[in-house]
């Protein structure tokens, strides 16, 4: 027993001095240089932040119309072609007129010869040949027809569809001879110069807008953007999605934008000027804080406690911790302690590595 004992003791030994000779083996050397790590860092920067909330939905024309007749009849000319840019009061579409004009014959017709008899009456009146009451039934007779020929002058002029204002029309419904009923749609007009969006916002931010606010609009997968303003606010909050109503107004400049596109709505509530910025890829997150390396003059990394505040996706607001000019890591941040020696290389390099010269 004691022999088996002293083989194990011995055995100890022998082993912990070859793990000693290897450790000694690999240490480094007294005056040799630590070992660093290879990091990129970015500067802080100033820069402006903007406190934005973001919704989507989709764009309308600000004024869009169905032309139609007001009565039924038969169509007899088409005046436009189909996607046409036309300007306010272009006519657009004739209708069958012929019974209306013959109307409006007969009506100017009544109408003359109830205006002599009223110049035949009034002239008998002076002399004292005729009576106050014959006057005054003439000259009810003469204002009925007058009034008859603007009726059927109205019905006459109603019979040529014009464009209640300046825009683009669509594809034509009817043809040449068809017969509409009155309010039967034949194109569409759209008026595109200008889109609206509604859209909804959490009752959170509800206090915060206002009419004339910017707005800023952009077609998810393009980098077309436009630019606008809100316009109306919905006195009430939705008690279903607790949410509110907003609506805004863009000028589509070239007309590149179309309505019924899906965008997305970004609102700015407030703009901080002169915020300190870093990369989002600087901050490392914990569950109750977040924090940054920065990189010291003599290429040494601290560990800085940082408060947050407005972010785009892509830089972050700070608003303590840091100051402008100061460099923070951007790669290789996880691979820190705080007082490690690093050495900062180009972000395209690669990934960093640990124990580069």
């Amino acid at each position: 027993m004691k022999r088996l004992l002293f083989v194990l003791v011995l055995l100890a030994l022998v082993g912990g001095g070859y793990a000693w000779w290897e450790k000694s083996k690999t240490a480094t050397p007294a005056g040799a240089p630590a070992s660093v790590i290879s990091v990129s860092t970015e500067p802080v920067k100033v820069a402006p932040m903007v406190d934005s909330v973001a919704a989507y939905g989709n764009l309308v024309s600000r004024r869009a119309v169905n032309v139609s007749p007001e009565s039924p009849g038969v169509v007899r000319e088409v005046l436009f072609t189909d996607g046409q840019t036309v300007s306010p009061g272009a006519p657009l579409v004739r209708m069958d007129s012929s019974i209306a004009s013959a109307q409006l014959q007969s009506a100017q017709a009544q109408a003359d010869t109830d205006m002599q008899n009223l110049r035949r009456i009034q002239s008998l009146a002076r002399q004292g040949l005729d009576s106050t009451s014959s006057l005054e039934q003439a000259q009810a007779r003469a204002s009925a027809s007058q009034a008859d020929v603007k009726i059927n002058e109205r019905k006459l002029w109603q019979l040529t569809l014009r464009a209640p204002f300046g825009g683009k029309l669509g594809s034509r419904k009817v043809d040449v001879g068809a017969f509409v009923s009155g309010g039967e749609t034949i194109v569409r007009l759209e008026d595109t110069s200008e889109l609206q969006i509604e859209f909804r916002m959490p009752s959170e931010v509800a206090p915060r807008v206002k009419e004339g606010m910017p707005v800023r609009i952009t077609l998810p997968g393009s980098d077309t953007a436009l630019t606008g303003e809100l316009n109306f606010i919905d006195p009430t909050v939705s008690t279903d999605t607790r949410s509110v109503l907003l609506r805004a107004v863009v000028a589509n400049q070239g007309t590149t934008v179309r309505p019924g596109l899906f965008v997305r709505v970004a609102l700015d509530l407030s703009v901080h000027q002169n915020a300190l910025v870093v990369p989002v890829a600087a901050i490392s997150s914990g569950l109750a804080s977040a924090h940054v390396f920065v990189v010291d003059d003599k290429s040494v990394a601290h560990r800085v406690a940082v408060t947050l505040g407005l972010s785009d996706g892509e830089q972050v607001e700070v608003l303590s911790g840091l100051k402008a000019g100061q460099s923070v890591v951007t790669i290789g941040q996880f691979r820190l302690r705080d007082g490690d020696t690093v050495k900062v290389v180009p972000a395209d390099v690669g990934q960093p590595t640990k124990g580069a010269t």
